[in-house]
């Protein structure tokens, strides 16, 4: 684990995110601790869900 790389995430980081980072091969460290010279870090391209509330009330 060594070579892996760090990546600054905002805590606590989902365990869905976690995962994702992980299989990239990614080490997670707090986002406050970020140097400035930090590079965000790469976003997955997921539709965002519909929340269940609004997908029930278009229902009705």
């Amino acid at each position: 684990m060594a070579d892996a790389k760090i990546i600054y995430e905002p805590h606590p980081v989902s365990p869905e995110r976690k995962a994702e980072l992980v299989g990239q091969g990614f080490r997670i460290m707090d986002a406050i601790f970020a140097p400035e010279d930090a590079k965000p870090a790469p976003v997955a391209d997921k539709p965002a869900a519909a929340p269940k509330a609004a997908a029930k009330k278009a229902d009705d």
